[in-house]
């Protein structure tokens, strides 16, 4: 649950930038839709997938932003909910969901692993990245 709300919350904080209008509004939510059904192993392996290939996005959006648009600032929603300063940007932004994504992608691929019987990594999983205790 802690997982969905935070791309829900990733979501909301991308529609303030975007601010989306007419047909594009279907096509961005359509992009956070759920896959579909499939056995459980099957289906964290695939949304880890999913979250590895959203790290890769988000670390080449980090040099887009670089040098397109350094200093647009943080949304408020963004600022409240991963707690950033008052001049965090928009590449800050992106630097927080990308290590939200990586831990997704971690959690997700080890309880595939686990599902399918492979053994369990020793190692921790990363903690989860602090958020605001209430997103809004």
């Amino acid at each position: 649950m802690q997982e969905a709300e935070n791309e829900r919350m990733h979501l909301m904080i991308f529609i303030e930038f975007a601010r989306p209008t007419g047909p594009r509004r279907p096509i961005i939510y359509g992009g956070f839709l759920p896959p579909a059904p499939a056995p459980r192993r099957t289906a964290h392996r695939l949304v880890g997938d999913f979250d590895e290939e959203a790290v890769l996005s988000y670390t080449q959006s980090i040099k887009v932003i670089a040098g397109r648009s350094p200093k647009v600032a943080a949304a408020p929603i963004a600022r409240r909910y991963w707690k950033l300063t008052g001049d965090a940007t928009l590449r800050d932004v992106v630097l927080v969901v990308r290590v939200d994504e990586a831990h997704h992608r971690h959690v997700n691929h080890g309880l595939a692993n686990q599902l399918s019987g492979e053994p369990a990594n020793p190692a921790p999983a990363a903690p989860y990245p602090p958020h605001a205790d209430s997103a809004l």
